[in-house]
């Protein structure tokens, strides 16, 4: 049985670049995010995985794949991880090595923070310790959301 879910076809009649819009009944808000068209391949991390893979497709990504929370992505295989929810903070401390060694070379990790007062500035000091640089706070209709970029390596 696979464990994960895998998507690399853009929807048919949809041009590449097309995003939801938030008036959209149902829509996932995937502005945060930045621009998904580019990006080589992103992974969705944990909750909301088939829609927001969906959401992305439509939007102009070319290859999305979703592991469920506890699944460990392969080194170096995704230029953007979204964790579309933070289900403890135990939790994202826990997946974070996980998280970082799956960025490629200025990858981008966005995470969405939800509402929760204070916890935007852990998940700062998390990214910061993972060796994560770049950090922005975006406020949503959705909460916070927190994006980071694994640097290039630095060679002495």
């Amino acid at each position: 049985m696979l464990s994960s879910t895998h998507a690399t076809a853009m929807p048919q009649g949809m041009l590449p670049g097309a995003s939801l819009h938030s008036a959209e009944a149902g829509a996932v808000q995937i502005d945060a995010f930045g621009p998904v068209e580019d990006e080589d391949h992103i992974l969705v991390l944990g909750g909301q995985g088939p829609e927001l893979m969906c959401a992305l497709l439509r939007a102009g990504a070319a290859n999305v794949t979703h592991l469920r929370a506890y699944e460990r992505p392969e080194a170096d295989s995704a230029s953007l991880v979204i964790v579309p929810r933070v289900n403890s903070l135990d939790w994202l401390a826990t997946v974070l090595p996980s998280i970082r060694r799956a960025l490629t070379t200025k990858g981008r990790i966005v995470v969405r923070a939800g509402g929760q007062p204070g916890i935007v500035t852990q998940i700062r000091r998390m990214l910061t310790l993972h060796g994560l640089s770049t950090i922005h706070v975006q406020t949503t209709s959705d909460g916070q959301v927190v994006s980071a970029e694994r640097p290039r390596r630095q060679f002495a």
